[in-house]
């Protein structure tokens, strides 16, 4: 340091009587910058880290920040049972991130002129169920009160199958069922509108859903490693889905059918295709300023073209998740500020969004906390006995609550009981295991427990 100090010094001799050396305003501009964003580095690792350590953390981070990528790491395992770490390069399935590049096609076929947000669903698929009240934009913002597909459980039993299902009898699962509400009254989320605007770039543009993105979108941005057929990718950083994994145990879980979930949830990508989606949509390559202004104007609860829009900070946070089993993802930015965050894992976790805001306000200089691990308190012998009992699930399986020796365990109907810990009064976890048990006791009613896992929950009545 202070051969450094005398170097700099001689070198700035003939500068000592002007206002400013550049050398100087150099070093000390660019130094302290260079050790603000190691700091930076460091503390992203630290919260990655601390989700990983609760096992809500398995892939891949990249973040991008004021003209560059600041940080960029891979955790966890690619496919735990042949010992592949994941690696910057690996291809992780996106979910419901795919609505985003649905509306953006969208969005680019209305600049186009080859429709207009306010187009009725009968103008192109006219057979469609009250398709002459049902808009594009209801579809876009999720507003239009169609039936969410996977309430059908002939839809949902076909996921685990590698069977090809064609785009009328995909139409079949929720055509025909009545609206949750009139359309353009009330939010909610649903897949299926997203596979009806699926149903109309294929019909406006004369191109399979696939090859529409591709050309719009993918072939654009250079994004070489994305597509949509994970089942059928061949590839050697192709990640494993895991429902849970820790340090002593994986649950492997199958692929979604991608012709099931298709401009709902099919895509895969990496981390730098994602980033490179960024870019384009920061510089307008796709639709332009004008156009990406209005996909990202929130409507009911926030939502807009394909994107969540959150007010964080004072600042609007475009963001979008995908949760499937096996994978989520989740992506947000703040194009204002130069600010993107990819977050991509081989694991079903619901804290994904949440280690992303954490990011997020880290690098805002926003107080943010750290997850810990789950801890178990003692309960009262008294407590515990207004546990124990039999509960009825829909599908005809009991599940037994047991107090042996002051210690709750679980048992659905002959399978193995397993321990409960108690988290706090009337909520309990399994040791290492994503499962979740809620009592909820209400006067005049029969006692319920909820069982939470992974995106799966069940109730059951008290016998």
């Amino acid at each position: 340091m202070r051969r450094q100090f005398q170097s700099l010094a001689l070198g700035c001799l003939f500068c000592l009587f002007s206002t400013i050396c550049p050398t100087l305003k150099a070093q000390t501009e660019t130094y302290p910058n260079t050790i603000n964003q190691e700091k930076k580095k460091q503390e992203i690792d630290s919260i990655i880290q601390a989700y990983a350590a609760i096992n809500k953390f398995n892939g891949t981070a990249l973040i991008h920040y004021e003209n560059k990528n600041i940080f960029e790491k891979s955790y966890g395992w690619q496919d735990a049972e042949k010992k592949i770490s994941n690696q910057n390069k690996s291809v992780y399935q996106i979910a419901s991130l795919t609505k985003s590049f649905t509306a953006l096609v969208i969005v680019k076929l209305s600049e186009e002129g080859k429709l207009s947000f306010k187009d009725p669903v009968s103008k192109f698929i006219p057979d469609y169920p009250r398709g002459n009240e049902i808009t594009i934009e209801h579809l876009l913002t999720h507003t239009s009160g169609i039936y969410e597909v996977l309430r059908n459980k002939e839809y949902v039993s076909l996921l685990h199958t590698g069977k090809s299902i064609a785009k009328n009898k995909e139409l079949s699962f929720f055509k025909n069922e009545p609206l949750d509400f009139e359309p353009g009254t009330q939010f909610s989320y649903t897949n299926s509108g997203y596979i009806v605007l699926g149903l109309i770039i294929e019909k406006l543009t004369g191109l399979s859903y696939e090859n529409a993105v591709k050309k719009i979108i993918l072939n654009p941005l250079k994004m070489n490693h994305t597509g949509f057929n994970y089942m059928a990718l061949k590839s050697t950083y192709k990640t494993v889905p895991y429902s849970y994994i820790s340090k002593t145990r994986q649950e492997k879980t199958e692929v979604w059918n991608s012709t099931l979930t298709g401009s709902a949830g099919q895509i895969y990508s990496t981390a730098e295709d994602l980033y490179n989606y960024y870019i384009g949509l920061r510089d307008y390559k796709i639709v332009s300023k004008e156009v990406f202004k209005k996909a990202i104007t929130p409507y009911l609860s926030g939502y807009g073209y394909g994107w969540f829009i959150d007010d964080l900070y004072g600042k609007k946070l475009i963001n979008h998740g995908g949760n499937i089993e096996g994978s989520t993802s989740y992506f947000a930015m703040l194009p204002e500020d130069d600010l993107c965050i990819i977050l991509l894992n081989n694991i079903t976790s619901k804290k994904l969004e949440k280690a992303g805001n954490t990011i997020l306000a880290a690098l805002l200089g926003q107080p943010y906390t750290l997850p810990q691990p789950k801890k178990d308190i003692t309960l009262g012998s008294d407590i515990l006995k207004k546990y124990v009992g039999d509960y009825a699930l829909s599908d005809n399986n009991v599940i037994h609550i047991l107090d042996e020796n002051g210690q709750l365990f679980i048992q659905n109907n002959k399978d193995p009981k397993v321990r409960m810990l108690a988290e706090k009064e009337d909520v309990f976890f399994l040791q290492d295991d994503d499962t979740e048990i809620t009592f909820i006791f209400k006067k005049g009613e029969k006692d319920v427990i909820t069982i939470k896992k992974g995106l799966s929950s069940k109730t059951a009545e008290r016998l």
